[in-house]
């Protein structure tokens, strides 16, 4: 279980000095990536042209490149961290026009919003001195019940935070969706009972939203959580107990 420091009452002035440093930490990384990009993407669309205009050597050379990125991201896992968002990007670009890559849309919002939430637990203005991500509880049959993208808990509330690559749900589908994420609610409490006398609260977390979905969550009590650029906005207006 991964421990998270518990978080002094921040002031006026320490959220606005945390504010304006993150925001030139967050300049300066972002024109590094920037580069990087360029030199990758140059780098990669020079790789598609031989690829094309050539026949076996052209296939030859892009194979190696593929395995050296591959062994390249295997030795070095924080490297794929910070580039995670343009792996995948890359990934889904090559899929695109040989048509034979899968990609693993799902795995990218997860690790998107689990790191967001790791670096920032909170709720509704709420802080959580624990979180877990991947929470899956098996019956005694060895059967996996349930999984919970990420559980959030401290002394008296439990935030459980569904994640959707694209919540792109039908309207008329939206209340049996909710009915099975509400379920899972009652599912984790049966399998935790140290938490039954907690408040718990439910989000949903999606890269983007089908139109008019979001109004429906926020009057289920769901909070709302989306990437907004590069930055996670969360609307836990009207947000309920479960």
């Amino acid at each position: 279980m991964k421990k998270i420091q518990k978080l002094e009452k921040p002031t006026l002035e320490s959220l606005y000095t945390y504010l304006h440093e993150s925001k030139k930490e967050s300049k300066k990384e972002r024109a590094e990536y920037e580069r990087e990009r360029a030199k990758e993407s140059a780098e990669f669309k020079r790789e598609m042209r031989e690829f094309r205009e050539s026949s076996e050597e052209s296939n030859r050379k892009f194979r190696e490149s593929m395995e050296e990125s591959s062994r390249k991201s295997k030795e070095s896992q924080e490297r794929i961290d910070r580039e995670m968002e343009e792996t995948w990007k890359v990934v889904r670009e090559v899929s695109r026009q040989l048509g034979g890559i899968g990609n693993s849309n799902g795995d990218t919002a997860e690790k998107y919003f689990q790191s967001a939430f790791a670096k920032d637990p909170r709720l509704n203005g709420e802080v959580y001195d624990t979180v877990r991500f991947n929470v899956n509880p098996f019956s005694k049959n060895g059967k996996e019940e349930a999984e919970y993208d990420i559980v959030m808990a401290n002394g008296k509330s439990v935030a459980i935070i569904e994640i959707k690559y694209h919540f792109e749900i039908e309207k008329k589908k939206i209340k049996e969706v909710l009915s099975k994420i509400l379920n899972k609610v009652e599912t984790f409490k049966e399998f935790y009972p140290e938490y039954k006398n907690y408040k718990f609260y439910l989000g949903i977390a999606s890269l983007s939203f089908r139109k008019n979905i979001e109004k429906i969550l926020q009057e289920e009590g769901i909070a709302v959580i989306k990437q907004v650029g590069d930055k996670v906005v969360i609307n836990s207006e009207n947000l309920k107990t479960f």
